[in-house]
């Protein structure tokens, strides 16, 4: 008995301890406080001093990493499944299938399918194809009308979603057992469907989604400042008669810490602008709303540039109740229901920047 506890609890450590999700907050802090170390030895005025300029410096770290914690642990927007939902919707399944087999045998007006004369007992009798629709007759117009089962939809991998988004199919997820809603994607790495799927990023542990993306985004501007202010703060701490190697080396990471933040942070300000995500921008033509239409026209979610940028920041998670009452924004199950629209021409500036990046 106990060795199997002693291989359990080592199971758990390997899977939880050692996973992605812990080990890279861990690495990306130690790394942070390493730098910061680094300068901070070699300048000491940045733990001394008690001026205006210094402070805001070490106000300015602590919210870097407040940002970047928060980001790591807030549920990037995972497309919930509850356990009583499946089992509701499953009950209704067989509920309406008890029912319809009912009506056949009873030859009921509920759904007729394919009604034929026995030849020896002169009985109706019931010939329906496992994916063939049924045939039902509405009772108030006498018109036939065609029913295709939900089921067979979902098997196929698609389903047809309501009448204000016709003409868009949404995805069924075979892992998750859900179905995704715009915009959503499935995650290898975290292993859940996550809505307004960004990328996942391995530095945080996480995806970035719908619910984080606004903190991943102030993250990154706090960062760049970070990384730019202790690079010069670092310039200044070098002494020209006992040059510190450990302080140089700590600036060269510095200096390429900050070149990729920063055009991160500008490849997400463009996101922001268009109302496109990393994923959309990437995978435009593999994606099933956005194939059939023309990258370069715009994203069929932007409206006007500072309903983009409001869209992104006020997300699910941080949407003020007041906001929630406008037409043009809805919330819906815990996160935003995106809608289809014409697709608006970018600017000049947006244009450019798509073509770079």
């Amino acid at each position: 008995m106990a060795p199997s506890i002693a291989r359990q609890a080592w199971l758990f450590c390997c899977n939880t301890v050692c996973s992605e999700r812990v080990l890279s907050p861990i690495l990306v802090l130690l790394v942070h406080g390493l730098l910061v170390a680094d300068v901070t030895y070699h300048r000491q005025e940045l733990w001394q001093e008690i001026s205006l300029w210094y402070c805001s410096v070490r106000l300015l770290v602590v919210a870097t990493i407040a940002l970047y914690i928060g980001t790591s642990c807030t549920n990037p927007g995972f497309v919930e499944s509850s356990e009583s939902q499946s089992g509701t919707s499953s009950c209704t399944c067989c509920f309406l299938l008890c029912c319809g087999l009912c009506m056949r045998k009873g030859g009921s007006m509920g759904k007729v399918s394919h009604l034929s004369t026995d030849s020896t007992g002169g009985e109706p009798s019931t010939n329906l194809a496992p994916d063939e629709p049924l045939d039902s007759l509405d009772p108030e117009s006498g018109v036939q009308m065609t029913v295709i089962d939900e089921g067979i939809q979902k098997r196929r991998g698609t389903m047809e979603i309501d009448a204000d988004e016709e003409g868009v199919e949404l995805r069924w997820c075979k892992r998750c057992q859900l179905q995704q809603p715009l915009r959503s994607k499935h995650c290898h790495d975290c292993g859940r469907c996550v809505r307004t799927h960004d990328h996942h990023c391995p530095w945080v542990g996480s995806c970035v989604g719908e619910n984080n993306r606004v903190l991943f985004f102030w993250y990154l501007i706090l960062q760049s400042i970070e990384l730019g202010v202790f690079f010069k703060e670092g310039i200044l701490g070098i002494s020209l008669l006992k040059p510190s190697v450990v302080l140089m080396v700590g600036l060269l990471f510095i200096a390429i810490f900050f070149l990729m933040v920063s055009c991160l942070l500008s490849f997400h300000g463009f996101l922001i602008l268009a109302n496109l995500t990393t994923w959309e921008h990437i995978s435009w033509r593999h994606i099933t709303y956005l194939k059939s239409l023309r990258a370069e026209r715009g994203s069929p979610f932007a409206r006007s540039l500072w309903w983009n940028v409001a869209v992104y920041c006020c997300g699910a998670l941080w949407c003020p109740s007041i906001l929630r009452r406008f037409p043009n924004v809805r919330y819906d199950n815990g996160g935003v229901l995106w809608d289809l629209s014409e697709q608006r021409g970018m600017c000049c500036l947006i244009a450019c920047c798509a073509e770079t990046c």
